[in-house]
């Protein structure tokens, strides 16, 4: 299995194509030579949110609260290497990076790797969870009665009426 490593990325985000309810999830990763771009879902996205802030917790930080939005912006061109399957992430304490690697899922077997390595400083791990939960919260409005996601019209066949009646709060 080739893995593309890159040390010190200087631009690792997530980011969307499409309206709520119809987005895909991407991530992306550049250094001076590289700039990879993978389809995520948005439960895995959310998940290396999720799993970096438990990691900045035994730095005792926690996700950034401001950050510059038109840097975490994705990248032209827009061309996924493959959709992300496997996840891995682990904390270098001693070096105060964020270590995550990203391996393909059905990767065709002529790619140049089916996998990628990057390890990011605390600034960036902190500034990408932020980032993500921001974005992940951009989906289309959820119902107060079951929590699923309603249309951008506010329609929803909801289970809690069981498909019947107004809905109401």
């Amino acid at each position: 299995m080739p893995i593309l490593t890159l040390d010190t990325p200087h631009h690792v985000t997530a980011g969307t194509v499409g309206e709520p309810g119809n987005r895909t999830f991407l991530v992306q990763v550049e250094d001076t030579s590289h700039r990879v771009t993978v389809v995520a879902e948005k439960q895995q996205v959310a998940g290396i949110a999720d799993l970096i802030a438990r990691l900045l917790v035994r730095l005792d930080l926690a996700p950034a609260t401001d950050w510059d939005e038109a840097a975490m912006a994705l990248r032209e061109p827009l061309d996924p290497a493959w959709r992300v399957g496997e996840i891995e992430l682990a904390l270098a304490a001693d070096e105060g990076r964020v270590v995550v690697q990203l391996t393909g899922l059905d990767v065709d077997e002529d790619a140049p790797f089916d996998a990628i390595a990057f390890s990011m400083d605390t600034d960036q791990a902190r500034r990408l969870a932020g980032h993500v939960d921001v974005l992940v919260d951009q989906g289309r409005p959820r119902c107060e009665l079951c929590g699923r996601p309603m249309a951008a019209d506010g329609s929803h066949v909801c289970p809690s009426t069981n498909g019947h009646g107004r809905l109401t709060v």
